[in-house]
């Protein structure tokens, strides 16, 4: 196996175990745009740089979307490029044995697989398609269906891998709704000054007012958001829920230029969770983020960075989260935060 296959398969098998690197809080840090209904999304070394590359598999646009890493946690928009299949999931490997970066993209029925060989620069031969039974077993295993995970209106794929060199894994989410790859940067998180716009963030009332349920995509397995007495993270009261279910709280609309820091507190019994947010405008839209958990302890979410510029926020709320799991663990919520200066 090349360098470049080994560094992958790293970043694809740190979805599905705990371990110290993931330990921190996660800062949102960019937002790009890729193809169609992206589905899946892997991390490798594209061009020979020592930096990561994002290949991103977009099932609506039979396409796959290349983000090139600067090394620093941020990217740069690379080429689109035509597969022949309708994407499921996606690998990068060295398949010809050549020590350049190949991509393999399995289509949605399992059957076949849509093989673009790299040229060593982060470009790559059109593609071709083959067998899936004829691939090697350890090709197969990194094209391994992962967890899907639907919250509120979207799914969500995650690759963690460290994206700006300082030794801790980074998550970058594909976002099947927005069409777009959130990266989130594993780093302390630094206080911000400013007045808190949302009431009872910490849910110290003892109840949930006047935060509410809303939307609601649960099938089965839900209970409904409500204040709780669970080893919250601050103070004595968290808010917990089962299930794809929204909880919201909306206030005064605030011009977006004043918002210095946007963050919340969570935390799932279960490793490599799902969960989302989302900001309301006065507009009428609507953007939902999602961010993955990477352990059963709580963790700290700065989203500053994505709330959008030029418009007006009169709402923001959080979700659980909806798998196939028939058993699904509460979700923990404490210490939300939207302070304006």
């Amino acid at each position: 196996m090349s360098v470049r296959s080994q560094a992958l398969a790293f970043a694809i098998s740190t979805l599905f175990i705990s371990t110290s690197a993931f330990a921190g809080s996660y800062r949102a840090a960019g937002n790009y745009v890729v193809g169609k209904n992206p589905v899946a999304i892997a991390a490798g070394d594209l061009r020979g740089t020592g930096k990561l590359d994002l290949a991103v598999a977009n099932a609506g646009a039979k396409t796959v979307s290349i983000l090139l890493g600067n090394g620093d946690g941020t990217f740069s928009r690379g080429a689109e490029l035509a597969v022949g299949v309708v994407p499921a999931q996606i690998a990068i490997a060295d398949l010809n044995g050549d020590g350049r970066a190949d991509l393999a993209v399995k289509d949605v029925g399992g059957a076949t697989l849509s093989v673009l060989l790299g040229k060593g620069d982060g470009t790559f031969a059109a593609h071709l398609e083959v067998a899936a039974r004829q691939a090697q077993p350890q090709l197969l295993s990194q094209l391994q269906a992962p967890p899907v995970f639907h919250t509120g209106t979207q799914s969500a794929s995650v690759v963690f891998a460290d994206f700006n060199g300082d030794g801790r894994l980074d998550q970058a989410v594909a976002l099947s709704g927005r069409n777009m790859v959130s990266v989130l940067l594993n780093q302390a998180i630094v206080p911000a000054g400013g007045t808190d716009i949302l009431q009872n963030s910490g849910f110290e009332s003892g109840t949930l007012s006047p935060w509410f349920n809303a939307r609601n995509f649960c099938s089965e397995f839900c209970e409904a958001w409500g204040d709780i007495l669970f080893h919250p993270i601050q103070g004595t009261w968290d808010a917990a829920n089962q299930g794809n279910m929204e909880m919201e709280q909306n206030f005064t609309a605030t011009d977006t230029s004043t918002i210095t820091r946007v963050a919340y507190w969570v935390r799932q019994p279960n490793d490599g969770i799902a969960e989302a947010f989302d900001f309301f405008y006065t507009d009428g839209s609507d953007e939902e983020f999602v961010v993955f958990l990477s352990g059963a302890s709580w963790q700290e979410f700065d989203v500053t960075s994505d709330v959008a510029a030029g418009k007006s926020l009169n709402g923001f709320s959080v979700w659980g989260y909806n798998s196939s799991a028939t058993d699904q663990p509460l979700t923990f919520i404490d210490g939300a935060e939207i302070l304006v200066n």
